[in-house]
């Protein structure tokens, strides 16, 4: 066991903070003694077990608190080791150094909604505008609520905001934690009421929740309702993130975003008869409660046998039917996220498989490199990649004139800087690749406003890709991101994205009499310009730099027929339209 001043020193170093000072509230607190006390109860309280844990650490992240072996779960649950977590959870908050645990479901569980909303770099939509009680977004949930629960005279409604940058596009995102703490459901009731939810805000025909919905896709296409309630929550094997507890982003930069779940307020409905007669706040000054109570007051697990709240659950045009699959133990039907089928290497459910060469890497062990530009020296570009990245990897001067930044734990990505050039490349796997491009866009520039990606493999044959050609031949399970995808300069121009009529006497590189595809698999897009596609859609292809090299797997421009937007997308997930005359062809480009 590490003493109290080492166990701070690593603190320090893991968190990437100067110094920790005592908060206000407790001025007079030991620092070095409150964490050895910490960290000597969650390390006491871990288990083996996934049947006993009530708590996982989120995406198995190293924290400070861990000895050299750890199992990234805990076993609270009896009444005075929970009011212990929740007091040492605080404290941590209040430190500036939040935890990042997540609390499991139990059978039983309060009805909990997480609202996520997609800005830009810059902003995007506040809590303010979304869940004071007057809001036409907080009255319309209060509304639906007592739709499905007429017996309830009031509802309580816990808040929790979570909105800043998201580690995983870099960009502006409202996250918010909805806690109903009167009603409690089971998984299959908790989707249930998530699916209907999105309905009546789908259909909804008031003027304020129009203006809404509008100002959303203002800033991203992907804020369409159903994305907006997300349903991960009720699937997440890990369980649910706690408030004052921090989120960790993505391999490779592993660490904490910095935006824990803070508390809002709470709002209480009344109502008569299903009716909704009014919407206050009844907490609306966050210091009025201390952290252990919003944490109470915000958890979601039930004591076993706790009954679910009475409800009745409208029946509407185009409800999904729950999943056949059934838990021979529970006899509970569940429910696959989305109804989508699932889909691997060989295809679809039901299709022959194709075994893969053992001695060919997988897509997702390619090595990928990305260009970038910066145009100051080699000081300047340690500076940077020392603001950005603080104490998260291995920084320095490999020889004079390159820099070599190394992701610290396992097979790592790197970045590497030759002042010679002034070329910047981000080397690493394809899902390593896009959380770097992220961390250092603010002064890492593309090149020519392209993106150059070469495979790792063809690197040594000295054989370049097109942008979106990377995988050469790899699975279509892994969907091009926006990182990799086509520069804008081979886009077509405004004067002809008008019709694919207008493409036909257009000169612009890569222009292609148009062709009509069948979508033959769903694609959502990670970035502007990507077209999205549901399965059955047609579209028209009027834009394909690639055409006659053979890659099923490059992108092409076109024309979403069903919902009347432009953009690229992948070749791979589409497939041609054939009629009932038609013969499938022996020799066809799929």
């Amino acid at each position: 066991m590490a003493t109290a001043n080492e166990l701070l020193s690593r603190t320090k170093q893991v968190r990437g903070v100067d110094d920790l000072v005592p908060p206000a509230s407790e001025p007079g607190m030991n620092v070095p003694d409150t964490l050895s006390m910490i960290s000597k109860f969650l390390q006491d309280h871990e288990t083996a077990s996934i049947n006993d844990c009530t708590h996982v650490v989120f995406d198995n992240y190293h924290d400070w608190w861990m000895g050299p072996k750890t199992s990234y779960k805990l076993a609270i649950a009896e009444d005075n080791t929970v009011e212990t977590l929740n007091r040492y959870i605080t404290i941590l908050y209040d430190l500036n150094i939040p935890l990042t645990l997540t609390e499991k479901q139990t059978p039983a569980i309060r009805f909990a909604q997480d609202v996520e909303i997609w800005g830009d770099k810059d902003v995007t939509i506040v809590v303010e505008d979304l869940m004071r009680p007057h809001c036409p977004f907080a009255r319309m949930l209060g509304k639906i609520m007592g739709e499905i629960f007429p017996g309830q005279k009031k509802l309580d409604l816990i808040i929790f905001d979570s909105t800043g940058t998201s580690g995983t596009k870099g960009i502006k995102k409202t996250s918010i934690r909805l806690v109903w703490r009167e009603i409690i459901v089971d998984k299959e009731r908790a989707v249930q009421l998530r699916d209907y939810v999105v309905h009546k805000f789908k259909y909804c025909q008031e003027e304020e929740i129009k203006e809404l919905e509008k100002a959303m896709q203002s800033y991203s296409k992907d804020n369409q309702w159903s994305v907006v309630f997300n349903d991960a929550i009720y699937f997440d094997k890990h369980g649910l993130r706690m408030p004052l507890n921090d989120r960790v982003s993505p391999a490779p930069l592993k660490k904490p975003e910095c935006r824990p779940f803070v508390p809002f307020g709470v709002i209480r409905y009344t109502y008569n008869g299903g009716e909704m007669k009014d919407a206050e706040w009844i907490c609306e000054n966050t210091q009025d409660l201390d952290g252990p109570t919003w944490l109470k007051i915000g958890s979601v697990r039930r004591d076993a046998g706790t009954p679910l709240t009475e409800a009745v659950m409208p029946a509407y045009k185009g409800e999904r039917a729950p999943g056949t699959c059934t838990n021979s133990l529970t006899s509970t039907t569940r429910r696959n996220p989305g109804q989508v089928r699932l889909r691997t290497r060989g295809g679809s459910d039901g299709r022959i498989r194709v075994r893969r060469d053992p001695q060919k890497p997988s897509d997702c062990d390619r090595s990928v490199t990305v260009e970038r530009e910066f145009e100051g020296d080699t000081g300047a570009f340690l500076e940077r990649m020392e603001q950005s990245l603080g104490n998260e990897g291995t920084l320095l001067e490999l020889e004079p004139g390159i820099v070599c930044w190394r992701q610290s734990v396992g097979d790592g990505a790197r970045i590497e800087f030759k002042a010679t050039n002034h070329r910047v490349y981000i080397i690493g796997k394809h899902f390593q690749i896009r959380p770097l491009l992220n961390v250092i866009a603010p002064f890492a520039k593309e090149l020519g406003k392209s993106v150059r990606s070469i495979a790792g493999a063809a690197r040594s044959g000295g054989t370049h890709h097109k942008a979106g050609s990377e995988y050469d031949g790899g699975s279509s399970v892994y969907q091009p991101s926006a990182v990799y995808a086509p520069s804008s300069v081979l886009a077509p121009s405004q004067a002809y994205a008008g019709s694919s009529a207008s493409c036909t006497g257009s000169v612009w590189k890569g222009q292609t009499a148009p062709s009509r595809r069948i979508a033959s698999g769903t694609f959502e897009p990670q970035a502007q310009g990507e077209l999205a596609l549901c399965i059955n859609d047609f579209v028209t292809v009027t834009h394909d730099p690639e055409k006659g090299h053979l890659n099923l797997h490059r992108w092409v421009y076109g024309l979403n027929e069903n919902s009347k937007q432009r953009g690229w997308f992948p070749f791979s997930h589409t497939k041609p339209v054939q009629f009932p005359s038609e013969a499938p062809s022996d020799v066809q480009e799929n």
